[in-house]
């Protein structure tokens, strides 16, 4: 299923190459150019057509609508390869569908107001960016960016030996990781911190992470890193996270994007915490 999606998405990429490179907004412009046109439009008809084909088990209703609007039989697998006839008139162009919000999108990731101060590992924060703007409200009140300070950003004030004690950091090994469908930010991590279950058998938990941005899921598994043991599960679209990745990176993105997943040195295990 996924498979099929992604190619169906690499082969909408080209159909988007192609109408970059003849740029019909253009041709429309110039009288001269009016056969021209009409060719462009009508190959990215036919590769709409298909590609709406290929996407009908997913978008039956979208589908539909394409069908009225192409004005033909419904789309099917058996007749993909019967090309529209010359001549064939098509509706009037109506919008099918609403380009989406970048907005919108982060505000599903947005915790819910009464459990923003326990569950903070969102997207953003799940990567230990206190200087990002968009973590919530432990970020809404973090330190402005300093160019003069280590990591673009003050230190934090000072904490009492207890405190620190309260947060339960253990080594973990990255057993599998996967992209997130839906989601340009976040990873998916199958970690070992050395847990059982109540059967006594090797116990494993899910993490999201928001470092999609620089790694891919195949350089991150075999890895040791840094995990958060005993912050709250916190429930996302996507599922349970339960616990939070640590990872370094600049205040000021702009000048510094890089995310970086903290990695123990060889000999450490997983299960063992680090004081």
């Amino acid at each position: 299923y996924a498979k099929a999606l992604k190619e169906t998405m690499l082969l909408a990429d080209r159909v988007n190459a192609y109408v970059d490179v003849n740029k019909p907004w253009d041709l429309a412009k110039h009288p001269d150019q009016t056969a021209r046109l009409q060719d462009v439009c009508t190959v990215c008809i036919k590769a709409f057509r298909i590609l709406t084909c290929y996407l009908k088990p997913v978008l039956p209703e979208l589908a539909a609508q394409v069908e009225r609007f192409l004005n033909i039989t419904p789309l099917s697998f058996e007749n993909i390869t019967h090309p529209l006839s010359a001549g064939h008139v098509i509706d009037s162009y109506q919008h099918l569908m609403q380009r989406v919000d970048v907005k919108q999108l982060d505000a599903l990731f947005e915790p819910p107001a009464h459990t923003e101060q326990a569950q903070q590992a969102t997207e953003s924060v799940a990567i230990a960016k206190p200087g990002d703007k968009k973590a919530g409200k432990a970020a809404a009140h973090s330190t402005p960016v300093d160019p003069t300070a280590p990591g673009g950003e003050a230190l934090a004030p000072t904490i009492s030996i207890d405190e620190f004690a309260k947060i339960d950091l253990r080594i973990a090994n990255i057993l599998n990781c996967t992209a997130v469908a839906g989601s340009t930010k976040l990873l998916q991590l199958t970690l070992d911190a050395g847990e059982l279950d109540e059967a006594g058998q090797p116990k494993t938990r899910n993490v999201f992470s928001g470092i999609a941005s620089m790694y891919l899921p195949e350089q991150l598994v075999g890895k040791l890193t840094v995990l958060v043991a005993n912050l709250a599960p916190r429930k996302m679209k996507f599922g349970i996270s339960e616990g939070m990745v640590l990872a370094a990176s600049h205040a000021d993105e702009k000048a510094d994007t890089g995310i970086y997943v903290l990695e123990p040195c060889a000999g450490a295990k997983p299960g063992m915490r680090i004081h």
